[in-house]
């Protein structure tokens, strides 16, 4: 989640000149309690030991779940990673009977906004849930999914 960051600040500075990024590297320590069963989760992926991605998911009230921190390394991109924990992450808020999706991602990560509307995601205006504040939300497009009850599923409210 570090290098993600990392990266994401560098490309926030670069494109858009931002100096104030919405979430500091030194944090990912204290927010990963974020990430704990049964509302959240984080997912790890890997590659003959290495960590090649991360992606997180988070449940919200009303049925709404966000998935955070999608990031995978550059040398990995091509191996459709991204895919693989963007479908695990809908199957496990699918579990968590999340009814809706919720996504942010900055204007520059074209190859993400690709995979999110091959996943069914629609833009939407920003929802309460983003940490991404209002100064910085133009640089940024917000994405929303339904998600279909996984047969059996019994209601957690």
């Amino acid at each position: 989640m570090v290098d993600y960051l990392n990266w994401a600040n560098a490309r926030l500075r670069k494109e858009y000149g931002i100096e104030d990024p919405p979430t500091d590297p030194a944090s990912v320590a204290d927010s990963l309690a974020l990430y704990r069963r049964p509302n959240a989760m984080l997912l790890i992926a890997e590659r003959a030991g290495q960590v090649i991605g991360v992606s997180a998911l988070r449940r919200h009230d009303g049925g709404v779940a966000e998935v955070k921190r999608m990031y995978v390394i550059p040398d990995a991109r091509s191996l459709h990673v991204g895919s693989a924990m963007l479908d695990r992450l809908i199957e496990e808020a699918t579990a968590m009977n999340a009814r809706t999706l919720r996504l942010d991602t900055c204007r520059f990560m074209t190859d993400a906004q690709r995979l999110y509307r091959s996943r069914g995601f629609r833009e939407r205006p920003a929802y309460p849930e983003s940490e991404i504040p209002p100064r910085l939300q133009q640089h940024w497009i917000f994405f929303e999914r339904g998600i279909e009850a996984s047969p059996g599923a019994a209601s957690s409210g």
